[in-house]
């Protein structure tokens, strides 16, 4: 068995749960995630307040997947760019590292199958919930929410990392319901990236008004619906949408955790900061640590950060591990070196173990506050961008970056380094370059590999389904 079959082994192993395969039995895999009927029917499979949440609980367990937020979202957001590189054995990640994918890639497969997971999950919830008895309506339509919630965040993965970003380029195909055949799957088509984007911001819409919970850290909130919106609004380039849903967020009363550290606890301790965290624990695990972490720090070190990431939080290192002192507590944080008894010398450190029960962050209110700051200096409103870019500074020990007194262009390439230094490993660089543009000219890579290839194994099934172009 090689390395790529090992890992996919272990975590599908990991991801069965004796109520998912009741609850869920209609559908996984092929075709946007749909396979024949083999347990029980999904119309009885929802028909009680407890099977109701077994589902929602279905839905949050897929997120843990290690081809999502247990591991390859986050890693591949940063090994397309030029933070991290691929030094272990996995053939599919070095493709991912060189910007060098095919379309039969392993690793590829595997993201977009757990991806339409995650939505195959959600469309069951949305279609069955409404329907079951014994509900309050106030719980009923929190699960909605979630719901909405959910798939809006895993269609908005979908189109960035496979999606034109041009409005009325090829997006994603949009699947809203629960086939009713593997025929009828096959016929799906890809929707533009404008239809995409509609229909995210349209379940956002959907969650915020269902929802009655104010903020959550592992489940679904109103909080966590706003935080998203401004996320989705800024990769839309609605400069003032995004900031008016950050600005709610803040008005929330979400803070900052007083140590960068605390954000990054082996066992996921709560922080003012945290928005939406998937949790993790030593049994159902993420891969962060183990894939990021040196052998003789409790991991494997299959991705570590380049040299020249090193140099971005201290510009004085050489590549002796003595010459790196950054003042930026996030550089003390996020790179540590260990004895070269392998010529291995430096890793990422971000998460303190190897053994998985740090909980991921799926947005947190530093996030917020850059967003905040970017689509103010994109408006030229360089004050009040000042004025949420220091309390991140601040608390990284450094000084207020003065973005007020810069000229535009200046002030919006410092915000978007803050962002690079403080979400370092967290899966934002790659999409970072694409969505500001600057993919091919930092990368040097051909403008068709901004985006990921179709896997060959949907196009085989699904002949109305278009590869990006160049694969």
């Amino acid at each position: 068995m090689n390395s790529d079959t090992w890992m996919g082994a272990i975590m599908n192993l990991k991801n069965l749960r004796p109520v998912l395969l009741l609850v869920f039995a209609a559908g996984c895999d092929a075709i946007l995630d749909v396979k024949p009927i083999n347990e029980i029917d999904e119309d009885q499979a929802i028909i009680s307040p407890a099977t109701a949440r077994a589902a929602v609980a279905g839905m949050y367990d897929a997120l843990q997947d290690g081809s999502y937020y247990g591991g390859e979202v986050v890693f591949f957001g940063d090994l397309s760019g030029d933070d991290v590189e691929h030094t272990g054995t996995f053939t599919s990640y070095r493709q991912i590292d060189l910007n060098d994918i095919t379309a039969d890639n392993a690793s590829i497969e595997g993201m977009w199958d757990a991806l339409y997971r995650v939505v195959g999950r959600a469309n069951i919830v949305l279609a069955r919930v409404p329907s079951v008895p014994g509900l309050t309506a106030a719980e009923r339509d929190q699960m909605l929410g979630e719901a909405y919630l959910i798939r809006a965040l895993t269609y908005h993965h979908l189109v960035k990392f496979w999606g034109d970003s041009n409005p009325t380029g090829m997006g994603v195909p949009l699947r809203l319901i629960p086939p009713p055949s593997i025929p009828a799957a096959a016929t799906i088509t890809r929707a533009t990236t404008g239809e995409v984007y509609t229909q995210i911001v349209s379940d956002l819409t959907q969650a915020e008004a269902l929802m009655s919970v104010t903020t959550a850290t592992s489940t679904g909130s109103i909080g966590s619906v706003l935080a998203l919106r401004a996320r989705v609004l800024l990769y839309q380039q609605n400069w003032a949408g995004a900031e008016a849903a950050a600005e709610a967020v803040v008005a929330m009363g979400y803070g900052l955790a007083a140590d960068y550290n605390d954000l990054f606890d082996a066992d996921g301790i709560d922080t003012p900061e945290d928005i939406f965290r998937v949790t993790f624990t030593a049994t159902e695990f993420c891969l962060e640590g183990y894939y990021y972490r040196h052998n003789d720090a409790g991991g494997r070190r299959e991705i570590t950060p380049t040299q020249n990431f090193a140099l971005v939080y201290d510009p004085g290192y050489t590549g002796a591990p003595t010459s790196y002192t950054p003042t930026d507590l996030r550089g003390q944080r996020n790179i540590s070196f260990t004895d070269p008894l392998d010529g291995l010398t430096i890793y990422g450190s971000k998460w303190p173990t190897g053994v998985g029960a740090e909980d991921i962050h799926v947005i947190r209110f530093a996030e917020v506050l850059l967003i905040k700051a970017e689509a103010e200096a994109r408006q030229n409103k360089l004050a009040e961008a000042e004025a949420s870019l220091t309390p991140v500074r601040t608390r990284a020990g450094l000084a207020a970056a003065g973005v007020d007194v810069m000229t535009q262009a200046n002030a919006i390439a410092t915000i978007l380094q803050e962002r690079r230094l403080e979400l370092a490993y967290e899966g934002d660089r790659w999409p970072d370059l694409v969505r500001t543009g600057r993919a091919v000219t930092v990368m040097g890579i051909p403008a068709f590999q901004k985006l990921y290839p179709i896997p060959l194994s949907e196009l085989d099934v699904a002949p109305g389904l278009v590869q990006n172009p160049g694969y």
